[in-house]
Parts: C-alpha cells; sequence; structure tokens
C-alpha cells in the first residue's frame, strides 16, 4: 500500500487547492531567499571569504607601511639637513663600494666552487 504523505495531509486538515498553491509556493520562496542569502554571490560564505582577503590585506599594508616608514628614516638621515655621517659612510660602502685609503678589500675566491 502506498501512500502519499502530502495529499494525506492536504485532505485530513481540508486544506483547499488555492491555500495550498499559495502556501506552498510561499515555503518555495522562503527556502529560495534562504538558501541564496548563505551561498549566494553576495551571501554569508562570499561575506566571510571577503573578510578572510580583508585581514590578509591589512597584514601586508602594515608590513609594507613599515618597510616604507624604515626607508623614509633612511632617507631622512642622509639628507643636508640631519645628515649622518656614519649612514653615509655606511650607505657608500655598501651601494657603491666605496673602501677608505687605508683598508684592504679581500675579494673571495670565484673558482673556490668548481
Amino acid at each position: 500500500m502506498k501512500t502519499n504523505f502530502l495529499y494525506d495531509f492536504v485532505k485530513k486538515n481540508n486544506i483547499s487547492k488555492p491555500i495550498f498553491i499559495a502556501y506552498f509556493t510561499a515555503l518555495v520562496i522562503i527556502s529560495y531567499f534562504f538558501i541564496f542569502t548563505i551561498f549566494g554571490e553576495k551571501g554569508l560564505v562570499k561575506f566571510f571569504a571577503l573578510r578572510g582577503q580583508i585581514e590578509n590585506k591589512e597584514i601586508t599594508k602594515q608590513e609594507l607601511s613599515s618597510k616604507m616608514q624604515a626607508k623614509k628614516n633612511l632617507v631622512d638621515g642622509m639628507s643636508p639637513d640631519s645628515l649622518d655621517l656614519d649612514l653615509v659612510d655606511e650607505q657608500s660602502r655598501k651601494v657603491l663600494g666605496y673602501v677608505g685609503k687605508n683598508e684592504v678589500v679581500i675579494y673571495p675566491n670565484q673558482n673556490e666552487g668548481e
């Protein structure tokens, strides 16, 4: 014996066809919006994923800001108004390869690895 739950429910509660269609349509629409709210293009899943990306970008922004501030401090230290001779000496040796008069430069042997 095969029973249809929905048919039995409608017959037992004496629900008319238009009311059944209205309730069923309302249920489908509510279910659609509920699912779309969670999994849709602008749903909660996407929201939390974007929130995580924003947090990662904020961390990257802080790291880049600190690097930029370090470079700015380096440039400010070499400005003519506040000239730091030790910093100029260090940068000229590091970047340009300058050495002092009484200093000896020892280059690593390039053929050692062969």
